[in-house]
């Protein structure tokens, strides 16, 4: 075979696997393409440096990786508000003003934002905070719907949930052991996207499927077009319209609703958009959230159980928590056994006994809550003292806490947050409990004055692994912002923008500042400029 030819069989290859895996149309038997494919591997063997990067055997051969690399993206990548009712919607759409929309079904998947240069795929990186994720490109190599190359050369991210088929759902989960099954598509979806041997996601039978775009060049005033132009690089479509309509856009949300059960992939709702890129530029976005999108998600799946005992847990702030143990029961998906139940109040609200029927939902495939209760024999009684401690509580209205600050539930709690905050891989929750209940740590500060030597004397550690622990640590503090640093400190009421707020306006110094030099700072209130203060 001479190289012109290999190049045109590349070029066949790739065509006919854009056929079967985003037109679902194939033009050739497997056996065909299997024989072609076959062609195409001995001429790269014989001549290893004429192989294409888009050659179709690219997609797998890499080793397994021992981490993923840290990559930011190259634009934000942002979350969406969610609403859940017509009035809601209408009331969004209000504020926009009349304009077209622009609206498409939200799959529920594992966000991924590919990156080109040149035609050609250079990264691909998972959501993670939307500033910073992980590269997998190794393994969205294997997913034979992303383009190794596509025709636009300037450098562009396209972005868009990676998927599984419910079909090829059923087929892999029966493959597995009872262990191993996955309670979801989703969950199938981002474990198998985070492999680190390339090899087992090229079998997980993944599919990409665009829903935008984040840095480029192109000069389209629409998203709509915008689309219709990534589709045309050889990505899988779904269906969308465009309409400047409310009516049009609940019928779409209601036809998709009404077929969610036959659609292929599994869905919770309906993005909708502003089709004007110069209007979606205009609004901009709130927060973590573009003004411009909103997610209207499905309504919440019920199911009924049986409540069988209410148990107490305290948080890392010491907030003391009554938790419902349920029979177990599907709900959407996953097996649910636990729910919260927030507060003393809410259990009075509810009328929560031991033993009554209670509905369990999951609204947008969210944290399963208890709406309603009936019957049951036993009444619901708070606890007066700490199930942990044993510490007297304190009761605020429906809040109970427990105020000894050497509580372990709160140290290993606020240790747990603090290192799921800096992204600290390898040390979970039953390391910090070990670690605590042989005085090696008591707080957060505890965990940069671990040694080595001292950690591979417990029980299940050995030097190696008590290495890592420590190395994992002390590096995080070199490579994290600083706003990562106050956010897993877990000052109340401080979340991600009121860290990055204090990172920018005082930087290392902002423990150091008055309440009146919190309160100048926009969205800070009374309550959040004490707690702190207090810190």
């Amino acid at each position: 075979m001479s190289e012109k030819e290999y190049i045109e069989l590349v070029k066949k290859l790739n065509r006919y696997s854009y056929e079967y895996y985003v037109l679902d149309r194939p033009s050739i038997p497997d056996s065909e393409y299997d024989r072609l494919y076959k062609q195409v591997e001995e001429f790269e063997k014989e001549n290893p440096d004429k192989i294409l990067p888009e050659s179709p055997t690219q997609r797998v051969g890499e080793a397994p990786s021992e981490k993923f690399q840290k990559s930011s993206h190259l634009t934000p990548m942002f979350s969406l508000e969610n609403v859940f009712e017509v009035s809601q919607l209408s009331e969004w759409i209000e504020k926009i003003g009349e304009t077209k929309f622009y609206c498409e079904p939200k799959l529920d998947g594992a966000s991924l934002n590919l990156i080109y240069r040149n035609g050609y795929l250079v990264q691909a990186i998972t959501r993670g905070d939307g500033e910073v994720g992980e590269d997998v490109i190794s393994n969205a190599k294997t997913i034979p719907s992303i383009p190794l190359k596509i025709e636009e050369k300037s450098e562009i991210e396209i972005r868009g949930e990676v998927v599984i088929l419910k079909k090829e759902f059923e087929a892999l989960n029966s493959e597995l052991a009872e262990d191993e099954k996955f309670s979801n598509p989703r969950n199938m979806a981002s474990g198998s996207l985070r492999q680190l041997d390339p090899k087992v996601t090229a079998n997980r039978r993944l599919t990409f499927i665009p829903h935008g775009i984040g840095k480029n060049s192109l000069s389209f005033n629409s998203l709509s077009e915008t689309m219709e132009y990534i589709y045309s690089l050889g990505f899988r479509r779904v269906e969308n319209c465009t309409t400047s309509s409310l009516s049009d856009i609940v019928n779409f949300y209601n036809s998709i609703l009404e077929n969610r059960d036959s659609y292929p992939i599994e869905l919770d709702g309906v993005v909708i958009k502003i089709d004007s890129i110069p209007l979606q530029e205009k609004l901009g976005y709130r927060g973590k959230y573009p003004k411009w999108a909103i997610a209207f998600k499905f309504p919440a799946v019920e199911k009924l159980s049986t409540l069988k005992q209410v148990v107490w847990q305290v948080g890392r702030t010491g907030a003391v928590t009554p938790v419902a143990e349920i029979e177990p029961v599907e709900v959407g998906g996953v097996i649910v056994r636990r729910v919260t139940l927030h507060n003393i109040g809410e259990v009075e609200r509810l009328g929560i006994r031991i033993g009554s029927l209670v509905t369990i939902v999951r609204r947008g495939d969210v944290i399963p809550k208890i709406v309603s209760a009936s019957g049951g024999d036993e009444v619901v009684q708070p606890p007066n003292f700490c199930p942990v401690c044993s510490s007297k509580l304190f009761q605020d209205g429906a809040i109970l806490k427990c105020q000894n600050l050497s509580c372990e539930a709160i140290a290993i709690h606020s240790i747990e947050y603090f290192l799921k905050s800096m992204d600290i891989k390898g040390v979970g929750t039953k390391t910090i409990e070990k670690l605590y209940q042989h005085n090696l740590i008591k707080d957060i500060e505890g965990l940069f004055n671990l040694k080595v030597e001292e950690i591979a004397q417990l029980e299940g550690f050995q030097k190696k692994s008590s290495e890592k622990i420590v190395e994992s640590i002390h590096s995080a503090i070199g490579n994290r912002e600083l706003w990562r640093f106050i956010l897993s400190l877990g000052i109340e009421g401080v979340g991600e923008v009121g860290a990055k707020a204090l990172a920018k306006e005082f930087g290392k110094d902002f423990y150091k500042k008055r309440y009146e030099e919190y309160r100048e700072i926009d969205g800070f209130g009374e309550e959040i400029s004490k707690s702190i203060e207090n810190f």
